[in-house]
């Protein structure tokens, strides 16, 4: 019984339904009294139960010596009840299909305040199943409002093995941060702050672009397919020259420090 009260629920019916439907088709036909002694419902729960199935087209009634019965109609009624929804669903389909389409063009997009809501974007990062594409300016992106989570956001990228090809404006914090690019997981080329003053940090990844401006506490991330791979592309432009700037950026001493073991 409990097992044919669960394939019951699974086709819509709750449970009180599915206890009086299927005392009903045990008893075959019942007053209300009866049916709710049976079933273990409370006799004003079973009427109104009664008028539940009734109207989903599963129980009839009929009167005898004055008195009201109730009657299961054949089960086969659930079969076809499920069968016209899922003819009915088919034919939606392709509408159905059209409106996704619709929306997964249109871009959008989500804004986040305050700390916690950047903690928010940073954590979405983490869900990307290709790379990271990073423009950022270290000492503004990492060194203040998110120092304290942004070592933690460390463990947690290289635990899921998130790889991430970076352009950070140059200073020492974020060479330091090229120096720690195997061992973290990234690539990196620094680029002059002077003539490339990075406000914000980008990331890029999957479907989206996110943005971030860390003094101002705010940010937002942009989904759409269109969008992200454009912004892939460019990323991607501007990767290959940061190669070329780098070389005429860093001096003795910073290429020493890259090679030398200690941080």
């Amino acid at each position: 019984m409990e097992q044919l009260i669960k394939t019951l629920i699974d086709t819509g019916l709750n449970e009180k339904e599915a206890k009086i439907y299927l005392t009903l088709l045990e008893l075959n036909e019942a007053q209300p009294s009866v049916i709710a002694r049976k079933a273990n419902v409370k006799r004003p729960t079973t009427y109104v139960i009664l008028k539940q199935l009734q109207e989903k087209g599963l129980i009839s009634y009929f009167t005898k010596d004055k008195c009201i019965y109730f009657r299961a109609n054949k089960p086969m009624k659930l079969v076809e009840d499920l069968l016209n929804k899922y003819i009915r669903l088919k034919e939606s389909l392709p509408d159905l299909l059209s409106l996704h389409k619709k929306y997964t063009s249109t871009p959008q997009m989500s804004i986040f305040e305050g700390r916690e809501g950047l903690i928010q974007i940073m954590e979405d990062t983490l869900t990307a199943s290709t790379e990271l594409l990073c423009w950022a300016d270290i000492s503004l992106a990492v060194y203040t409002i998110l120092e304290d989570y942004y070592p933690e956001y460390i463990k947690k990228k290289v635990k899921g093995k998130k790889w991430l090809r970076g352009i950070f404006s140059y200073d020492k914090k974020a060479l330091t941060f090229k120096k720690k690019g195997i061992q973290e997981l990234r690539e990196v080329y620094l680029v002059p702050k002077d003539k490339f003053p990075f406000k914000n940090e980008i990331n890029i990844y999957d479907d989206k672009v996110a943005i971030i401006s860390h003094q101002d506490e705010i940010g937002v991330i942009i989904q759409n397919q269109n969008i992200a791979d454009t912004q892939k592309a460019i990323f991607n432009l501007a990767f290959e020259y940061a190669k070329i700037l780098e070389k005429d950026l860093l001096t003795k001493e910073d290429l020493a420090y890259l090679n030398s073991k200690e941080d």
